[in-house]
């Protein structure tokens, strides 16, 4: 026998509005993430906040980031990518104007931040973004001996 809720509602019941407004907030973003304008950075973070907001919304989903691959008609790479940069870079360390594939090389290095705040303020390209992550490592990993990193 089902308890029965302060409002009213039996705990069966209440389980399965719960569920309908779960599946209704889930179809709201996926509509919103169907809708993105992915020429811009912008499009794409919304995009990888999305992904977050639907792994919370549905942690049992093993295979959630494959069947929005599959709903968005696109590659598993690509929204993987930008849950993770989305991940990398909360919002406010984001910064207007800085291309995508800078975000891109950026996401795994310790100092992500502070490079993308520098990129940003200097203008850099992708390949500007490279040189100076390559530069950091060989820095930083490339010492002759005697030499202190």
């Amino acid at each position: 026998m089902a308890a029965t809720t302060e409002f009213g509602v039996t705990s069966t019941h209440a389980t399965h509005l719960k569920g309908r407004r779960l599946m209704a907030s889930v179809e709201e973003l996926l509509q919103g993430a169907r809708r993105l304008d992915l020429s811009h950075a912008e499009g794409r973070f919304r995009r990888g906040d999305l992904a977050e907001e639907l792994c919370h919304a549905l942690p049992a989903a093993a295979d959630l980031l494959d069947r929005l691959a599959i709903d968005l008609q696109v590659d598993r790479d690509t929204v993987i990518d930008a849950w993770w940069v989305a991940a990398a870079f909360p919002p406010a360390a984001r910064r207007p104007g800085l291309p995508w594939a800078s975000y891109l090389l950026l996401r795994f290095h310790p100092e992500r931040h502070e490079l993308a705040k520098l990129a940003a303020r200097e203008g850099w390209d992708q390949a500007r973004v490279q040189r100076e992550l390559s530069a950091r490592f060989l820095a930083h990993h490339c010492t002759r001996p005697g030499q202190q990193a």
